[in-house]
């Protein structure tokens, strides 16, 4: 067993926490709350907050815990402590800190741990956040990790609020000191509760609020809101601008709202409003409509006029949660809903986001043996020039062979790939089995064949995409042209300027950029100038319709007409007839993909249908 590390500033922590006043018999009340929505949050049977000692350990909350050997030498947040972030044990059994741990070979029959460290206001580790089972988790996503950091924010924030309070109980010997002693309590106080920039009440105040409410019993709105494009100022015109956007944010905001209400920044762009006593989901969105454009309109700082956005998701109880964690989470999920779907939404929680969120969590803990076994392949559907009908390349989209429910669309799953570690091994993954496919093609008489290959945003954060391309290439011998990389909006927004070098770098070299689903987001107009893209592709959603909606051949002349002016190719997605393939030629479009072609199949059925080269000879 491997024991925990000291630490070099352990005597300077040991003192932090004695400020605390914590005894074993003396635990924090208000951090219950927080071990249950942390055992509740991951569907955890264990949860804790425990107070690192000179040699043992203590429990300032818990919940679902017995008896259980308290000695600082076998602690799993003692080791937790000596991190800058979050500790995950995915199978105690496998991890040789800890195989032959007492808490792993005992009755405890602690298999997976995770926890993050509760630091000081001076930054000190008093001990940690924890959340265990009895059985092993191979995934615990980044998104946990940053549900677990921001419920570590919380518990921090009443831990200050101790300190507070056990300062403010001393007698203090001469008055000159107790004012002294009042005006830090006072300081402290304001800073455990409220965002240092804004004013507004920060997280664990909200929170609070939220608790709060709900006791009495109280009908409670909590709107979530997170800025658009707000990245892009930071990255652009620097933090000190950045920071009087958000401070301007915050005075409209609080414009928005009544007497009773509440806003408050929980960090970053992220902020919230708290409406007790509101039970009409139409008055809630009437406010959230109101704060989108709010902050919509022009902000202007130091002479520069400054556009961003925002999105938001609401949650309202007792309709949609009876308590105060599923009704943030349920506003949480709302947000992350109307983010997926696009830029300035407004969306009310259904209790379907709830199931999603669930599978998004089931399939993400599943992934990991999918890549780990090759459950993982590919499909191809072809590409069709619509002046002679040949064949002039493939887009590949993965599928899941899944043991137990069969062979599974990306729907079904990508939403927990694109959100999970294992995003960017995926995509290279993709990358590579594509292009070695591109090149027995090739090969094989498909001289001129294209291979339109989908990029996770995960591959612009994590590594190096231009590499990868590159030797993903030169390992199979293809010329840059054979391959073309397809992007959407959310890619390159989420990833700006790391996305925007990349792909110009890899445009430089000869590679295809396409540019999919045209015309659904909010920003597409704005990144044909600024992106370096060969070709635009047609959204199926226009498509489907432009033989009958005036709206929607509107939109495709319009598109066409763009790509001819900035020079850039065009395919149609979601061709299902032959009169919209001649519509589409007659207009100009140059390509199209749909099942008037062939829907996706495997590469030997591909060739089967497509051996001559000719759409024409398939059919």
């Amino acid at each position: 067993m491997r024991c925990p590390p000291t630490l070099v500033t352990e005597a300077e922590r040991l003192q932090a926490l004695a400020l605390y006043g914590f005894t074993e018999e003396q635990p924090l009340p208000s951090l219950d709350a927080v071990a249950r929505i942390a055992a509740h949050m991951f569907e955890m049977p264990v949860a804790a907050v425990n107070m690192i000692g000179s040699d043992h350990v203590f429990f300032a909350a818990s919940i679902g815990i017995d008896e259980v050997d308290m000695r600082r030498e076998v602690s799993f947040c003692a080791h937790a402590i000596a991190q800058n972030d979050v500790m995950v044990v995915s199978d105690a059994k496998r991890d040789e800190r800890f195989h032959d741990n007492p808490l792993v070979t005992g009755e405890a029959n602690l298999r997976f741990y995770a926890g993050v460290p509760l630091l000081s206001t001076d930054g000190h580790p008093l001990g940690a956040l924890c959340v265990i089972d009895s059985k092993p988790h191979p995934e615990f996503s980044e998104t946990d990790r940053e549900r677990l950091r921001e419920l570590a924010k919380m518990a921090s924030d009443r831990l200050e609020l101790r300190r507070i309070e056990v300062a403010t109980e001393k007698k203090l010997p001469a008055p000159a000191e107790a004012i002294d002693r009042r005006e830090e309590s006072e300081e402290l106080y304001r800073l455990a509760n409220f965002d240092a920039l804004t004013g507004l009440a920060n997280r664990g105040r909200f929170y609070r609020r939220v608790e709060e409410a709900m006791a009495r019993p109280l009908a409670v709105a909590v709107i979530m809101i997170d800025l658009d494009g707000f990245k892009d100022v930071n990255d652009t015109l620097g933090h000190l601008v950045g920071d009087a956007v958000l401070c301007e944010v915050a005075i409209r905001l609080e414009r928005q709202i009544g007497a009773d209400d509440m806003v408050a920044r929980l960090g970053g762009d992220e902020f919230a409003i708290l409406m007790p006593e509101v039970t009409d989901p139409v008055q809630a969105t009437e406010v959230a409509l109101a704060a989108n454009a709010a902050i919509a309109r022009p902000i202007v700082v130091e002479g520069q006029q400054i556009r961003i956005g925002a999105t938001a998701g609401m949650a309202l109880a007792p309709s949609h949660a009876r308590d105060p964690l599923e009704l943030v989470g349920d506003a949480d999920l709302a947000l992350f809903k109307a983010k997926a779907e696009g830029r300035g939404r407004v969306t009310i929680f259904q209790p379907a986001f709830r199931v999603e969120a669930a599978a998004r969590r089931h399939y993400g803990m599943e992934i990991h043996r999918a890549v780990d076994e090759g459950e993982f392949l590919l499909f191809y559907q072809p590409q069709i020039r619509l002046s002679d009908r040949a064949l002039t390349g493939a887009e590949a989209l993965i599928r899941w062979r899944h043991p137990e429910r069969g062979l599974l669309s990306p729907a079904a799953f990508l939403p927990a790939l694109e959100t999970g570690p294992l995003a960017a091994t995926v995509g290279t993954w993709v990358l590579d089995e594509a292009c070695a496919q591109a090149a027995a093609w090739r090969r094989s008489g498909f001289s001129d064949f294209r291979m339109g290959v989908n990029l996770f945003g995960a591959q612009f954060r994590l590594g190096d995409l231009e590499r990868e391309v590159t030797e993903a290439l030169e390992r199979h011998h293809l010329p840059p042209s054979a391959l073309e990389l397809e992007i959407t909006e959310n890619i390159v927004l989420n990833h700006d300027d790391v996305a925007l070098g990349a792909l110009k770098r890899l445009r430089d070299d000869g590679i295809g950029i396409a540019f999919d689903d045209f015309g659904t987001g909010f920003a597409s107009l704005s990144l044909l100038k600024r992106y370096p893209l060969t070709r635009i592709k047609i959204d199926k959603s226009f498509t489907d319709g432009f033989l009958t909606s005036k709206q929607d051949a509107s939109v495709i002349r319009a598109i066409l007409d763009m790509a001819r002016s900035f020079e850039l190719e065009t395919i149609a997605e979601g061709i299902e007839a032959a009169q919209q393939q001649d519509s589409l030629r007659d207009q100009g479009c140059e390509e199209g993909q749909g099942y008037y072609y062939g829907k996706p199949m495997p590469a030997p059925r591909f060739e089967e249908a497509f051996g001559g080269g000719l759409y024409a000879e398939a059919v």
